[in-house]
């Protein structure tokens, strides 16, 4: 009789109740973990990035500040004290330097940071950049 029983469940096969919800609830577990893991770590990378962007552009400013006697913005000088100007990484953001003429991106600055196409990218009147989109956002 008990190797009959054995045989009959042999043959049904599946899975209990409990073992799918033993799997399911392990699965759950898994996707709350990578979905918490990659949001922090996308997070921290966008920090990082304009971090990185930020650095990079207030060198190039910087150096384009000292060789021309002139600023990257549409006017070529920096703003009245509290207000900012927009860098140009393109059209006027050049001056001619012995007969070459030095445009900002790409003599000064060699990869363009996110957003420069957004007029998000501002220097104010002590000539320090910044950046007009929220860190999370970037």
């Amino acid at each position: 009789m008990m190797s009959n029983m054995m045989r009959k469940r042999k043959k049904q096969g599946g899975f209990t109740f409990m073992e799918l919800m033993v799997a399911l609830i392990i699965v759950i577990v898994l996707v709350a973990v990578v979905i918490l893991v990659t949001r922090g770590f996308f997070g921290k990378a966008r920090g990082s990035a304009l971090d990185v962007d930020l650095h990079s552009v207030q060198t190039a400013v910087d150096a384009y500040g000292l060789q021309s006697g002139e600023w990257p913005t549409a006017d070529s000088s920096l703003p009245p004290k509290g207000q900012y100007a927009l860098i140009d990484f393109y059209a006027s953001a050049s001056f001619d330097n012995g007969g070459k003429t030095m445009i900002f991106y790409p003599h000064f600055i060699t990869k363009l940071p996110r957003h420069w196409d957004e007029e998000v990218w501002r220097i104010d009147s002590a000539a320090l950049v910044s950046v007009d989109i929220a860190s999370d956002k970037y």
